[in-house]
């Protein structure tokens, strides 16, 4: 009996291995089946996941403030600009009065010169379409700031031309002086350039490179004293 019962244990111990190793092949097999019916993963190229270097720079440029300042980086003078005989014909007249109020309000007289010719090539009776008026192109709000009217009067243009300026000059750097002169300050503060002031500044630093050279200077002054 004892034997019967011990024989009857192994062979249900026997059948319970044989039924577990069975599942494990069924389930080894089912799973490399499985397996070699999945798509192989492809390697990620990171060209495909990053951005381009250059893609980023260019979103950065692209920015308001960011395209502001890269133009005055790359400020530069265009000498396709400067006519010699047309800048002297139209600051000569003015000297004397470019001159003197340049030294009075501390302002330096080759900017005058250059806001001059850019502004009216020297045309004291000029009116643009804004309203603006004179060798200067003083808007009337700004001959308000300064005091002094009657701004088709040669004199007393530069006279509020060259105050005012005396006055940005506190509290611009140059290239800033001239976009609040042309555009005004509150496209200034709200960070607006527009192509017109874009040109007009070019156009001072570049007629203002003229003046500095003495040669040219030197033939102003001749022709101011031979008239």
């Amino acid at each position: 009996m004892r034997y019967a019962r011990a024989t009857s244990n192994t062979a249900s111990s026997i059948k319970i291995r044989f039924i577990v190793l069975f599942n494990m092949a069924v389930f080894a097999t089912a799973f490399h089946a499985v397996e070699l019916t999945m798509p192989e993963k492809e390697a990620v190229k990171i060209d495909e996941v990053l951005p381009h270097p250059e893609e980023v720079i260019t979103e950065i440029i692209l920015t308001k403030e960011m395209k502001i300042e890269k133009f005055f980086d790359e400020l530069s003078i265009d000498s396709s600009l400067i006519n010699p005989k047309d800048i002297i014909h139209s600051i000569k007249p003015w000297e004397q009065y470019i001159i003197h109020f340049s030294e009075l309000y501390g302002v330096d007289s080759d900017l005058v010169r250059s806001i001059i010719y850019a502004e009216s090539k020297g045309d004291p009776y000029k009116i643009s379409r804004a309203g603006a008026l004179g060798l200067m192109q003083i808007m009337p709000s700004t001959a308000e700031i300064t005091g002094i009217s009657d701004l088709l009067d040669p004199e007393k243009n530069i006279n509020a031309g060259v105050k005012y300026l005396a006055w940005l000059k506190k509290l611009h750097d140059e290239p800033r002086l001239l976009w609040a002169w042309n555009a005004g300050l509150t496209r200034l503060k709200k960070n607006i350039l527009p192509g017109e002031t874009k040109k007009f500044i070019v156009e001072v630093i570049t007629v203002k490179s003229f003046f500095k050279d003495d040669n040219n200077f030197i033939q102003l002054v001749n022709v101011a004293q031979n008239q």
